[in-house]
């Protein structure tokens, strides 16, 4: 049986060639595609939850899909995982000065059913864990805070599980992201003298490569997408 791979595309955001990427890259796998909101008061990437919801007894891999995977990007989706264990992606750029979280939200594998708890709890109260995260600064608006939801409650009862930080890196697409005063050459200098602290590794991307030990490139931002980067077509 082929290891289900959920993601959500809703809204016109992010268009089909989305899908189309990574279903050409990851042909193997069977995905559920997340088109509608499971319940109209569930945001945006919040409908990730719904793969906590399914009743399979076997792991799933939900992804966000502003992504890119490099090299030998099947081995962070065969990542071994036992019951009681939840894997995630370090985001060792840290979205949050809050240093107790570590995650990013980009990829979770786990078994469904040890993660029925978590959305329980959420979809009792939607409107409150939308805007949870937000409230307290720990997330920017208007949509966000996921990732820390499910990180709080992973550690509740689950065994939180991160993949090798030199595995992943962030990524910008272009100059105009919508941030105030970004200047992404110096973003790029910044960003690759963090993943050299975390990882040892000289670099993230050098000579129209991405450092071999990188596997899933996340371009986090709203308006920071795949897509609209100019060497995007080298890696299709």
């Amino acid at each position: 049986m082929a290891m289900k791979i959920m993601a959500v595309r809703i809204g016109d955001r992010y268009g089909p060639e989305y899908e189309k990427y990574l279903e050409e890259k990851l042909p193997e796998y069977e995905f559920i595609w997340v088109r509608e909101p499971i319940r109209d008061d569930v945001l945006l990437q919040w409908n990730k939850m719904h793969g906590m919801s399914l009743d399979i007894d076997e792991p799933i891999c939900v992804i966000d899909i502003d992504i890119l995977l490099v090299n030998n990007y099947k081995e962070l989706f065969e990542y071994p995982i036992k019951k009681g264990q939840f894997v995630s992606i370090p985001g060792w750029w840290r979205d949050t000065e809050k240093k107790r979280y570590k995650i990013n939200g980009g990829f979770f594998k786990y078994y469904p059913k040890d993660c029925r708890y978590i959305y329980d709890k959420f979809i009792q109260d939607p409107d409150l864990w939308q805007n949870y995260y937000i409230k307290r600064g720990i997330a920017r608006g208007p949509v966000n805070g996921e990732q820390y939801f499910v990180e709080d409650n992973v550690n509740e009862e689950l065994e939180l599980v991160t993949v090798p930080e030199s595995w992943v890196a962030r990524w910008c697409a272009k100059e105009e992201i919508g941030v105030k005063n970004f200047d992404l050459n110096k973003w790029k200098v910044k960003n690759s003298q963090l993943y050299h602290k975390v990882t040892g590794n000289d670099y993230v991307y050098l000579g129209g490569e991405f450092h071999p030990d990188i596997k899933m490139v996340h371009f986090t931002h709203a308006t920071n997408k795949p897509h609209d980067w100019e060497d995007y077509k080298d890696f299709v």
